[in-house]
């Protein structure tokens, strides 16, 4: 059995496979790649601090020039667009709704976020309460979170 070369090229056959019709096709491995950075438990104090410098800057800070945090930037963009009735994606939703009401913390939490900047936390929940659909999609996110007596 034949195989076209180009698709050989730099992978390691690992078997052959075929489909319904009687066609073989190579299934392949790729090639493994090294994460570009060792495991934290391996970093240097130093490094550990640049890290979390880096970290606090990145949620912190703003492109625009003023003192708005990107990260807190997003999130107002994604609710506008679900309350627009906008294509979004829903599970990046859920994350970002859990994370303004604290289910969960990320990489850095959203009152540490807002404390940070000078941003009233309540500002982003009260617009999330106050509007049917965010509030109807703040439910699910508690229902899948917290469970339900009912």
């Amino acid at each position: 059995m034949a195989f076209p070369s180009e698709t050989i090229m730099n992978t390691l056959a690992t078997g052959c496979q075929f489909d319904l019709f009687g066609e073989a096709a190579l299934v392949a491995i790729p090639p493994y790649k090294p994460d570009p950075l060792p495991d934290p438990s391996h970093w240097s104090e130093a490094v550990r601090e640049k890290m979390v410098d880096a970290l606090i800057s990145l949620a912190c800070d703003s492109r625009r020039g003023d003192n708005m945090p990107e990260s807190l930037i997003d999130c107002a963009d994604l609710l506008r667009a679900r309350i627009r009735n906008r294509h979004l994606d829903h599970e990046e939703l859920r994350m970002t709704l859990g994370w303004i009401f604290g289910y969960w913390d990320g990489a850095l939490p959203y009152r540490y976020v807002c404390a940070v900047s000078g941003v009233n936390p309540e500002t982003l929940q009260d617009v999330i309460l106050n509007n049917a659909r965010l509030r109807s999609d703040l439910d699910e996110v508690r229902r899948m979170c917290c469970g339900s007596l009912l």
